[in-house]
């Protein structure tokens, strides 16, 4: 009879033991649930910030065709966007960009704006985690009759600076690749002021530089 109570005694101990096992490793595991759930959560929620500016804050432009008998006169504009991506974990992707490029002039403090192209960006922005990337943009414009006079002193500018408070405005669509190209968040539209800008007749394009400021994201700042 001692015997088997011994046994008896040593199967229950041996329950218990388990038992309080399986509450441990459960435990365990549902801190572990609750902890990814959380990083998922700050990862996913996290603001990211895709910070672009106009290398060597410049626009260069020249005169592409001259005006004939069907069609008329057009000029190249010539631009780098540098786009800096601090995110050690992120991939950026700014997509789908239109831009706008504005003259603006101030009068007695005012600052007026007179909008002389508009275009589409041919070529994504995207930028892995912690890089910084340059992409080079050609914008052809046309002379049309509402920036006729804007676009004689653009077309006629020669070799030096034709305006040096010129805006670039550039409208797109952000998203953030958390993982990989499959796993991203859902995507915002973003718009980027470039000011002040200078246009210039066949300058040489500049070198990426870490010391251009940004552009400003969500505000104009000449308003």
């Amino acid at each position: 009879m001692a015997a088997a109570a011994d046994a008896v005694g040593r199967k229950s101990a041996f329950r218990r033991g388990l038992n309080a096992t399986r509450v441990a490793v459960a435990s365990a595991v549902t801190v572990l649930i609750v902890i990814t759930v959380a990083h998922a959560v700050t990862v996913v929620f996290r603001p990211e910030h895709l910070y672009l500016s106009v290398t060597g804050c410049i626009i260069t432009v020249k005169q592409k065709t001259p005006a004939n008998a069907t069609a008329n006169a057009t000029v190249d504009l010539t631009f780098s966007i540098q786009a800096n991506n601090p995110s050690g974990r992120a991939r950026f992707y700014y997509t789908d960009i239109r831009g706008l490029i504005f003259l603006v002039n101030n009068n007695n403090g005012t600052n007026s704006k007179q909008a002389i192209f508009k275009f589409s960006l041919k070529k994504d922005i995207i930028v892995a985690p912690d890089s910084m990337l340059q992409t080079a943009s050609d914008v052809t414009a046309k002379n049309y009759t509402t920036i006729a006079s804007s676009f004689d002193e653009l077309y006629n500018g020669g070799n030096g600076t034709i305006y040096n408070n010129a805006m670039l405005k550039l409208n797109g669509t952000f998203t953030v690749g958390l993982y990989s190209v499959y796993n991203k968040t859902d995507s915002v539209t973003k718009v980027y002021y470039c000011w002040p800008l200078t246009i210039a007749g066949n300058a040489s394009a500049p070198d990426m530089d870490d010391n251009v400021p940004s552009c400003e994201e969500d505000r104009d700042p000449t308003e």
